[in-house]
């Protein structure tokens, strides 16, 4: 979050929820390739729909170097089951 003081000396904290953050730039952006690389370089968790479809889709076209890849980009190892 972020902390400040304004001139009245009143302190300010304005906190973002990590959970939403995926969810708003999917649904409210409509931007599935930003919010996977935000949820890639934050780890940040709500974007396991969209890696499982890109890393489905991949595999399906048999591009599994790169379908690899994404399940091992995946935040929170999502990706990384037995069925993957």
């Amino acid at each position: 979050g972020i902390i400040g003081v304004n001139r009245k000396g009143q302190v300010l904290s304005v906190c973002v929820e990590e959970e939403n953050i995926i969810p708003y730039i999917t649904n409210v952006l409509q931007n599935p390739d930003l919010a996977l690389r935000m949820a890639v370089r934050n780890n940040l968790a709500g974007a396991e729909e969209l890696f499982a479809r890109k890393f489905n889709a991949l595999f399906a076209q048999g591009n599994y170097s790169e379908a690899a890849k994404v399940a091992a980009n995946a935040p929170k190892g999502i990706l990384r089951t037995p069925d993957t």
